[in-house]
């Protein structure tokens, strides 16, 4: 109980810490996850990262950022790729 407590006055108290970021795993035409294949890490403030199988984050490989609708590709300074085509989301 004393953990949550915790962990709620840190969010209220410090909302700019990111508590966690969002894993996308990959998965199979039967829903079985895939964990030993690339997976993306979202951030909250919309970055997409590559990341491997044991967690770590592959600034090298293709960056991508959501921004409104949309999904752009991004250098690995986090600069949008306005030149590059992007992907709509539908809600």
């Amino acid at each position: 109980m004393k953990i949550v407590r915790l962990s709620l006055a840190m969010m209220v108290l410090c909302p700019s810490i990111s508590i966690a970021d969002t894993r996308l795993y990959k998965a199979d035409p039967l829903g079985n996850i895939q964990h030993n294949k690339p997976s993306f890490t979202l951030q909250n403030d919309g970055r997409i990262y590559e990341t491997d199988p044991i967690g770590n984050k592959q600034y090298h490989h293709q960056q991508y950022q959501i921004k409104g609708d949309k999904v752009y590709q991004t250098d690995s300074l986090g600069n949008i790729q306005y030149h590059k085509p992007a992907l709509t989301i539908k809600k």
